[in-house]
């Protein structure tokens, strides 16, 4: 009976805050009345707005199966642990963004593009012109952008640094280098060092598909090992209370914090290892372009 009460108040809470919950989630924000709400519920509620869709459902997730532990286990700190792990373990152990794949990818496909049209008899500015809506979608905003600079009467140099910058990433720029080389070429040697360009880029983005999946294997062994580890605890939990006794003490609940942090540590090592290193440019910014 003493052991009930703790627990209807729990179940409760957890009610009531699940309804909240959703409610934010569904209800869209300009409906969600702030004149009548305290101000800490209004700086709840913009953070809450703010989270990614998918965080929110690994928070709520978690939060459930936390309060499911305790009733199970009665250990009160898995109602804190659980969300924050539900949370933290997805987010450490994603891939990198794929943004310098995609515009590696979108560089190669372009400058092909733009040797086609060159070998024609265009300059190569008029095949970026003449190019420019059959680019890929990551380049297109970027592109639009330098042909305005262009009838804005910058010169070719100064476009194609704009477009460096519009990009901001050190592959882009050794691409763009060798453009502005290309463009004060002209004739067949515009041609050819797009030529080559391109299948260069064509072997960087091969090797760079290979080092990514070098270190996604390292995330792959820890996510395989997490999930060994995650249904051995709950087994554990659910079979033998007896051993994991020690468990229900204050001391037992500082120490399951304790392991929590020390994974997440660990988890975030891993990550930073992972990720490749943004490599500096060698097209520096400019304040002005048309001076």
């Amino acid at each position: 009976m003493g052991m009930s009460t703790p627990v209807a108040a729990l179940l409760g809470v957890l009610l009531v805050g699940g309804v909240m919950m959703i409610g934010i989630g569904a209800a869209p924000i300009h409906q969600l009345s702030t004149t009548q709400s305290t101000s800490l519920w209004t700086t709840v509620d913009k953070w809450f707005s703010r989270v990614p869709r998918r965080r929110r459902l690994h928070a709520l997730t978690g939060l459930g199966m936390g309060a499911l532990g305790y009733l199970v286990t009665g250990w009160a700190v898995l109602i804190l642990i659980v969300p924050v792990l539900a949370v933290a373990v997805p987010a450490l152990l994603a891939g990198p963004p794929r943004h310098d794949l995609d515009v590696m990818r979108a560089l190669e496909r372009w400058v092909r593009l733009v040797s086609g049209s060159a070998s024609t008899g265009k300059s190569v500015i008029d095949a970026i012109r003449a190019t420019r809506r059959q680019a890929p979608e990551v380049l297109a905003q970027p592109l639009t952008r330098m042909v305005a600079r262009l009838d804005s009467r910058w010169n070719t140099q100064a476009a194609l640094q704009g477009l460096a910058d519009d990009l901001d990433s050190a592959d882009a720029d050794q691409v763009i280098a060798a453009i502005m080389m290309a463009a004060e070429r002209g004739g067949t040697g515009a041609t050819t060092t797009l030529d080559a360009l391109a299948a260069s880029l064509q072997e960087r983005i091969r090797a760079y598909r290979e080092i990514r999946a070098e270190r996604a294997k390292p995330r792959v062994v820890v996510r395989q090992v997490s999930t060994i580890i995650a249904v051995v605890l709950t087994g554990a939990c659910v079979l033998g209370r007896e051993y994991l006794a020690p468990y229900h003490t204050g001391v037992g609940q500082v120490l399951l914090c304790g392991y929590a942090g020390l994974y997440l540590a660990g988890l975030v090592a891993l990550s930073r290892r992972s990720k490749p290193r943004r490599r500096a440019r060698i097209l520096l910014r400019q304040e002005s372009y048309h001076d």
